[in-house]
């Protein structure tokens, strides 16, 4: 549902460097060299930074078919389906927590609502990314994985990486051919050779999970 989705950058130039720094990446490109990295982010039923946000929070911790069922019930609670995050702000703990959502998400979730009615977020697209993550993990409940999931959602940079996302992970380990989960640091560290083109990696990584997405778990958030 995202509108106006951008990658950074050129995406066949991308595409080759990945291809000629990883034999890996060689492999999962070839097997479907027309993937854009924006496929992923048009899927998905957010649109903006505060709701890219809102979506990561529900997601936390839990199931992937857990959190689709969830953000469908929360967003029946806004007209025209749409958060709000003034309606959000008011909105009761109980009113949230009837949706799916744990008391400890719905104050997350109220106080992303006022940070954003009070524009805290505006301007964020404009900043560097490191910057721009720097101030949302600042907010309650939103760490490292949470705000670059919903920076990438959102924005679509070119090297935006969530090591920590455990699909991400798992893909790592099925890609790489691993006898074991590789850490968030291992897979951070291994993301360092597809610089600056991390963005597109990512897609070809979670693209090659793609039949197994709904079994599998999201990443705790580290501030939670």
């Amino acid at each position: 549902m995202i509108r106006n989705p951008k990658f950074v950058g050129d995406v066949s130039l991308a595409r080759e460097e990945l291809r000629a720094g990883d034999p890996v990446m060689r492999r999962l490109i070839d097997a479907n060299p027309d993937l854009h990295p924006d496929s992923w982010r048009e899927a998905l039923p957010v649109e903006g930074l505060f709701e890219a946000l809102l979506f990561q929070i529900v997601g936390q911790q839990i199931s992937v078919t857990a959190m689709n069922a969830i953000h469908i019930r929360l967003c029946a609670l806004f007209p025209g389906n749409r958060p709000d995050p003034a309606i959000l702000a008011e909105m009761p703990v109980e009113t949230l927590r009837g949706v799916g959502l744990s008391a400890r998400k719905a104050e997350y979730a109220r106080d992303l609502g006022r940070r954003a009615a009070a524009g805290e977020l505006d301007g964020l697209a404009d900043l560097p990314h490191e910057e721009a993550r720097d101030r949302l993990v600042a907010f309650r409940g939103i760490g490292p994985w949470t705000a670059d999931g919903a920076l990438l959602i959102a924005f679509g940079w070119s090297d935006v990486f969530v090591a920590g996302d455990l699909v991400m992970r798992k893909a790592v380990q099925r890609a790489y051919d691993l006898p074991g989960l590789p850490s968030e640091k291992e897979v951070d560290a291994l993301g360092e050779r597809w610089k600056p083109h991390r963005t597109l990696a990512a897609a070809y990584l979670f693209d090659s999970m793609a039949p197994n997405l709904t079994s599998n778990h999201r990443e705790p958030n580290v501030t939670a």
